[in-house]
């Protein structure tokens, strides 16, 4: 019997619910609301770790949790030196870089997969609608300009500088139709191409939390000193890499905690670790990948969570921060993240290595401010980031495409 129901196409570098990366995250929620209304299929690549691009995964089409996922094979895995380089070269060349020697550093940045470009351009009118997730990669790039179809673009865009290459002007038009995950996000686009898109502001969820719960499920090495009143536990969470600020802020806190006068003082990190050993202090314990259990335990009892990263169209770091009324303190090179901060009340932000410091010792000494402040980051995720939120957003805007 043949399906009446609207069918969706996702195209994104990666699909997998181990991958914990920020985009990947809204693709899997997005497809898993969506599955219940309509027929989800996904066309992505066989890599698991976005540094290389290494076939990790086997090719072919599978059905998991109702979604239809079709895995191509990455020819070439990803050289980051040479990417980078190619970017720098570039970018060196202003309005005078070739659109060949733009394409060859998008082929570099890959993932490349001439397969599901193909397969997909074949089959696109079996869909109603695909929707791109990301905006940087070989897929998207090489895709968007060809498909014929009703389309959606969550670009997750960064003011970096890879967006002012001059193909991506080309590529990403202001007659498509955007969701972006916060009102900074749009801002990126229209500070680079000088337009306000046709657009929509979603953003992906948190589960909501029952504090409760975890009140008595710290993990055993962290119970005693979590209950200590003048303990205090900083964290942070996700990928840990350069790009993201870490190796800057192990060695502010290095610097710092040996001249700050207090007892009881512990810096977690928890996610995959992609940092050269030389680069994390002895000061900063590395927990890399825990269960979900423990990772909730582990925000609970923390007195902050620290992002350090300068490039974010989100932060679920923070949003999980704040449904465990954690309060956060955030890189404030990110706009997305330091308007969070704004709207919400729910956290402060620093700029430099001495903004750092003051700033992490006003909220060490407040008890109070960071209660309420997590308190506050509370309130602003159950208004918009709930799971009930973003589904009828979502739901919303893709009736209204369709």
């Amino acid at each position: 019997m043949t399906s009446t129901r609207s069918k969706i196409a996702f195209i994104l570098p990666r699909f997998h619910p181990e991958i914990a990366g920020g985009a990947e995250k809204l693709a899997l929620d997005y497809a898993l609301l969506l599955k219940e209304d309509y027929e989800i299929e996904v066309f992505t690549t066989c890599a698991k770790d976005y540094t290389t691009w290494r076939n990790e995964i086997k090719p072919g089409t599978e059905v998991w949790n109702q979604i239809t996922i079709h895995r191509f094979p990455v020819t070439k895995e990803r050289n980051i030196q040479e990417m980078n380089k190619a970017l720098e070269d570039c970018l060196s060349k202003g309005f005078s870089v070739t659109r060949e020697e733009q394409l060859s550093f998008i082929e570099k940045q890959g993932p490349c997969c001439p397969a599901l470009i193909d397969t997909f351009l074949k089959d696109q009118n079996k869909f109603n609608l695909v929707i791109f997730v990301g905006y940087l990669y070989y897929p998207i790039v090489k895709l968007l300009p060809l498909v014929s179809i009703k389309k959606l673009i969550i670009p997750t865009f960064h003011d970096e500088p890879a967006l002012y290459l001059p193909l991506y002007k080309e590529i990403y038009l202001p007659n498509y139709v955007y969701s972006f995950n916060a009102p900074e996000e749009l801002l990126v686009y229209q500070n680079r191409f000088g337009q306000i898109p046709k657009h929509t502001l979603i953003g992906t969820f948190i589960e909501n939390q029952n504090s409760s719960q975890y009140s008595n499920n710290s993990p055993a090495d962290f119970q005693v000193t979590a209950s200590k009143p003048e303990s205090i536990i900083l964290m942070t969470l996700g990928r840990m890499e350069v790009a993201k600020g870490f190796v800057e802020i192990f060695q502010f806190f290095d610097r710092w905690q040996s001249t700050y006068n207090i007892s009881n003082l512990t810096w977690i990190s928890i996610g995959s670790n992609h940092l050269n050993p030389k680069d994390i202090p002895s000061s900063i314990q590395i927990k890399g990948f825990v269960s979900q259990n423990e990772k909730e335990s582990l925000i609970q009892s923390a007195s902050l969570v620290i992002n350090p990263s300068p490039y974010e169209s989100f932060s679920i770091a923070m949003m999980e921060a704040w449904s465990f009324k954690t309060p956060v303190l955030v890189n404030g090179k990110s706009e997305v993240m330091r308007g969070h901060n704004i709207r919400s009340q729910g956290g402060l932000h620093y700029s430099d290595e001495i903004s750092f410091r003051r700033t992490l010792e006003y909220l060490i000494e407040r008890p109070e401010l960071r209660k309420r402040l997590g308190e506050n980051g509370y309130k602003y995720v159950q208004a918009n980031f709930t799971k009930d939120v973003v589904s009828k957003k979502l739901k919303q805007l893709i009736s209204k495409l369709l």
